[in-house]
């Protein structure tokens, strides 16, 4: 059964809506769809038998505001890491944040709506996916590279920028679909990663409409696209890619009708994740601009530990 890298906080979160926890508010940073519903109808599924057990719930709703992403559509799963049996009352108007699962939709985070809680969901919705909410002023994860965050000689940006950095909030447009895909692995093992990969990914940005846009949120000089630049993943919290902080340039990636550009990145570079020990899939959510898609691959610890420190070493040689 699948364990979400949200479930704690969801619990944490679904306990106390309006708490300012924004750690407990971090599915709804890095959603995929982020909406206002009612519940119809709840069935509960199957319960785990760890302790406490993860208890799995299909919610049908009835959507009404949209905040981010597209509207699903279908019964939507849910899992909780919770003691005692959640009740989710027929009543209250919910915030939910969701994810594409395959075909279906998974919940990542639910609380009641209230004002406080939806006030904070308005405003984190309005960001790029992955950014956060510090004493109410935006933060970009790139942050952490401080000077190297975004150039100083770039054009000032207008709307809304970072606090502490200045690097703007570009988003990726409407007309633009994000997606993700397992890159196989090139010296395949069976039952290891034969079927997974070894945790790179394919991320490919389309302009799905019939005339040409430009990509705000997907950086480039011209000739190379800085991918570890302009995406963020988040397990555990929004993670930078090794590479980030190399741009050379801040201009957007030009798309002409139909036209889609893609590059791959290697999440073994992702600096402090909990990496399993043994086996166990670890899950992803890449984030571009306003935009978000999911996916995983299998981590064996003593097939990857030696994979993940050669690739490190391989980066901070370059």
């Amino acid at each position: 059964m699948r364990t979400l890298f949200a479930l704690v906080l969801c619990v944490a979160a679904t306990a106390r809506a309006a708490d300012d926890d924004d750690k407990a508010l971090a599915p709804i940073a890095s959603g995929e769809a982020v909406f206002v519903a009612k519940l119809t109808k709840v069935t509960a599924g199957p319960v785990g038998l760890s302790n406490p057990p993860v208890r799995s719930y299909t919610f049908e709703v009835e959507v009404g505001e949209q905040l981010r992403g597209p509207k699903p559509t279908g019964a939507l799963s849910y899992q909780i890491r919770s003691q005692g049996a959640p009740v989710f009352p027929m009543d209250e108007k919910w915030l939910i944040a969701a994810r594409k699962a395959g075909k279906g939709w998974q919940v990542t985070f639910i609380g009641t709506a209230d004002k406080p809680l939806l006030e904070k969901a308005k405003a984190l919705a309005a960001l790029p996916a992955g950014w956060a909410l510090e004493g109410g002023k935006p933060v970009s994860p790139w942050a952490a590279l401080k000077d190297k965050a975004w150039p100083k000689d770039a054009p000032k940006a207008d709307g809304v920028v970072c606090s502490k950095t200045g690097r703007p909030a570009l988003m990726a447009g409407a007309a633009v679909e994000f997606t993700v895909e397992q890159v196989p692995a090139e010296n395949p093992q069976k039952f290891k990663n034969d079927m997974f990969g070894d945790g790179k990914f394919k991320l490919t940005v389309k302009n799905t409409s019939d005339k040409p846009v430009k990509v705000p949120a997907l950086l480039t000089d011209g000739k190379t696209v800085f991918w570890a630049d302009s995406v963020i993943v988040v397990t555990n919290g929004a993670k930078l890619l090794g590479a980030a902080g190399r741009a050379t340039g801040t201009m957007p990636v030009e798309l002409k009708a139909g036209e889609s550009v893609s590059g791959v990145i290697d999440t073994l570079t992702l600096p402090d994740v909990n990496w399993p020990r043994g086996g166990s899939r670890v899950y992803f959510d890449f984030c571009l601009g306003e935009k978000s898609a999911n996916n995983f691959f299998y981590y064996f610890s003593n097939l990857h530990d030696p994979m993940r420190e050669e690739a490190v070493k391989k980066l901070n040689e370059k």
